[in-house]
């Protein structure tokens, strides 16, 4: 029986192993893009990370109206340019998958109106803050997006099937991760 009970397992994980994603294979045998769950996952994640590099390109344009030190300029325009290059790998990237509706975020309403009243919240703080503050501030909302940013990108890449495009996620997952580290240091010395 135990014989018996141990070649059941071992098929039966071998038949999992020949669903699961195949890099660079496209999807699984008899799975269509329309319904493969890793493709879903990665469209869902690439219109959110679309929507935050579309934020997150013009966060330097707060500059223009608030004081700030040449250093925090410096590490925001980073930012901005990152996510701009990103933005545009982006649209490339929807342009080559064919009907990839990057406005289509699939946000339970719920989480929408948080998103939004978050958003508002964050915006009052920034524009009636000043100085220090005002930096303290902008660094934290810098840390939450480029962290989420960082994350998205991996899931994309993590449910790609294009190994092309599976290296342009994880390098701008990459560049995030370092704009998130550079602003963790910048905040690390406003405390000390």
């Amino acid at each position: 029986m135990p014989k018996l009970l141990a070649t059941f397992l071992v098929l039966l994980l071998c038949g999992c192993q020949s669903v699961q994603k195949r890099p660079g294979k496209g999807p699984p045998a008899g799975v269509t893009e329309g319904n493969n769950p890793n493709l879903r996952v990665r469209d869902n994640a690439v219109a959110l990370l679309s929507d935050l590099m579309g934020d997150e390109k013009n966060v330097s344009k707060i500059l223009i109206v608030k004081h700030n030190s040449n250093e925090l300029g410096k590490l925001i325009k980073d930012i901005s340019a990152t996510a701009g290059n990103g933005a545009k790998m982006i649209d490339e990237f929807s342009k080559s998958a064919g009907g990839l509706d990057l406005k289509r975020l699939d946000l339970p309403p719920g989480e929408a109106a948080t998103r939004k009243a978050i958003s508002k919240t964050k915006e009052h703080l920034l524009l009636s803050s000043k100085d220090a503050e005002f930096e303290f501030q902008l660094l934290l909302t810098q840390v939450e997006a480029l962290s989420y940013g960082a994350h998205l990108a991996m899931v994309v890449a993590d449910a790609e099937t294009d190994p092309a495009h599976t290296r342009e996620f994880l390098r701008l997952s990459s560049q995030l991760r370092e704009l998130h580290e550079r602003v963790l240091a910048m905040l690390r010395e406003r405390i000390q």
